[in-house]
């Protein structure tokens, strides 16, 4: 019997907003690798305007089967291709520009790389997907009517020409007043590759099927539901993509997007700065743990190949990722519920292998709890915890916790499960473990649930990596100042929790947060001593780039004060 048939036979029913069919092969995915390659690697920037000669472009040892193996052998099941990027410079000898591969001194202008990137993919059985930038820097006709055609005549080359693509991806950047054909855009995939899953946002709205996390630091937020409004997505409100809204209108899971190094391109300076195992792994908790997709970032070289130093630190990701993975200490385990559905739906099924089997249970209790009995006594510090996503959202609040002493103790509460909810907690010695729901909209589905014990040398105590380091001292960060008003720029979505103001005589501040479109007061603790003016807030803030603070005009000398940004 499929999913659907048991589904149907007892009575579960999608609830409106629901994932379609390419959404939940996309979030099936889970984690996949972002191919940043073009003609910034070359010119060692991240945005090129365009004005590049194709003739620097020329990666001597380019093997795309190297890059596709390396990420196969890290356990990654799709991969995404910078096909062209703002600058314009296409991958492939398109017909609609001289400012491509076909003018470069690779392969003496006969280089495909597209074609090899899609080739390797196919050998390796990872899904292939195309990165087209809607900015086209170089294009004349960009931001014309005209554009329209052109953009299309290059979707349909590279979705004609490449065999089964598996996801488009539309980059928002410098396209918020742009007027684009988005529906011939769609029509045009849907058209020529029915399974492909498009991610956008802003005009795109109406015809994306995965959101942007609102941040490009791979976190979700917590909780982060793939259900939220449209509107959100219109204004590209980070704080709302950040999160999603349980009651949303629209199903559009988050990718969390994110670079192994601090550049999305490759820059030699940066072969020491790419991440390590620990910080891999606190990537996996904040984006496939939160009920997002990974999409991580790994630039190829000049030579075109993936760094030494990317490849070996990936696959050991990988290894530790697995190894603790795949020893699940409720194996074995008897599982009792207060509330059943029907004896095929029992509580043992959250225990399965199986994922056509599931927990429910009745309409009339949607807040069942379920007991383990673990086959002894087991050590772990982590759970992982899965809704039949297929049904859409119905768990809106749960508890984790195991018996120690005699007496529960509370491991973990949340709010979202969705497709998975990956959580660690202080290591405990338990053989008793209970999930409460705590608050849903429907009778709840579980998918699965299980046990597991990572290296805690490797784990994070702390959401986030602490510092002492101004956030405003970095290369990328900038002030400006107009009379008693500062305008911080961050240099990126980059979490704070404290903002400090020298201000000598100053008596009053104001601060607001920028959330996308719109500047927001803040909710922060703020006290005065002296001239430190401190806003404490109680959570990190993770979806900001911009602050705005306004001084009161009784302040001594606006040219001294002194600003700090910090997560501490």
């Amino acid at each position: 019997m499929t999913l659907n048939e048991k589904l149907n036979s007892l009575g579960l029913k999608a609830m409106s907003p629901a994932p379609t069919k390419r959404q939940v092969e996309w979030l099936q995915r889970e984690k996949s690798i972002f191919f940043h390659f073009g003609m910034n690697t070359f010119t060692n920037m991240e945005w090129g305007d365009g004005t590049e000669s194709p003739s620097i472009f020329n990666p001597g040892q380019l093997d795309c089967r190297q890059w596709i193996r390396t990420i196969s052998d890290a356990g990654f099941k799709a991969a995404i291709l910078t096909a062209k990027h703002h600058d314009g410079f296409c991958l492939w000898p398109s017909k609609y520009t001289e400012h491509s591969i076909k003018n470069s001194p690779y392969k003496n202008g006969q280089g495909d790389i597209v074609k090899e990137f899609t080739g390797a993919c196919a050998e390796f059985g990872v899904k292939a997907g195309i990165y087209l930038s809607p900015w086209d820097r170089h294009e004349k006709t960009w931001s014309t009517a005209d554009y329209d055609d052109f953009y299309v005549g290059q979707l349909t080359e590279l979705l004609t020409n490449y065999g089964k693509i598996w996801e488009v991806w539309w980059d928002g950047s410098q396209s918020r007043n742009i007027t684009y054909d988005w529906k011939r855009y769609t029509d045009t995939i849907h058209t020529l590759q029915p399974d492909a899953v498009i991610f956008g946002s802003l005009g795109a709205e109406p015809y994306v099927e995965a959101r942007w996390v609102g941040n490009e630091s791979g976190f979700a937020g917590n909780p982060c539901w793939s259900t939220i409004d449209s509107e959100s997505i219109i204004k590209e409100a980070t704080s709302e993509l950040n999160s999603g809204k349980v009651d949303g209108n629209r199903f559009l899971p988050a990718e969390a997007d994110v670079s192994i190094r601090p550049g999305w391109f490759y820059h030699t300076e940066q072969d020491s700065e790419v991440r390590d195992v620990k910080n891999l792994l606190r990537l996996w908790f904040l984006s496939c743990g939160r009920n997002a997709s990974l999409l991580l970032n790994l630039p190829p070289d000049r030579r075109g190949l993936v760094h030494e130093n990317d490849a070996e630190s990936l696959i050991e990701f990988n290894r530790v990722l697995e190894a603790s993975l795949s020893i699940d200490f409720a194996k074995g385990a008897k599982a009792t519920a207060d509330s059943i559905r029907d004896i095929s739906c029992n509580a043992e099924n959250l225990l399965s292998d199986d994922r056509n089997e599931f927990y429910a249970s009745e309409d009339s209790c949607k807040t069942p709890e379920i007991i383990f009995t673990l086959d002894g006594e087991k050590t772990f510090n982590t759970f992982v915890l899965e809704e039949v996503i297929e049904l859409g959202h119905r768990v809106t609040g749960f508890e984790v916790g195991a018996e120690i002493g005699g007496e529960w103790q509370l491991l973990f509460k949340g709010e979202c499960i969705g497709y998975r909810s990956a959580q660690h907690f202080p290591t405990v010695t338990t053989s008793k473990v209970k999930i409460k729901i705590t608050d849903a909209l429907y009778a709840p589905v579980l998918r699965k649930f299980s046990l597991h014990k990572f290296d805690e040398s490797l784990l994070l105590e702390k959401e986030y990596a602490l510092s002492d380091e101004n956030i405003l001292d970095s290369t990328t960060a900038k002030i400006t100042r107009e009379g008693n008003e500062f305008d911080l720029h961050l240099g990126g979505i980059i979490p704070f929790n404290l903002i400090t103001i020298e201000a000598p005589e100053c008596k009053k501040i104001d601060i607001s947060l920028y959330n996308g479109f719109d500047f927001e007061p803040c909710n922060a603790t703020v006290t005065y001593k002296d001239s430190l003016i401190k806003a404490e807030f109680e959570k990190p803030i993770g979806w900001c780039y911009r602050i705005r603070i306004i001084l009161a005009d009784d302040c001594a000398n606006y040219d001294d004060v002194k600003l700090g940004v910090y997560l501490k």
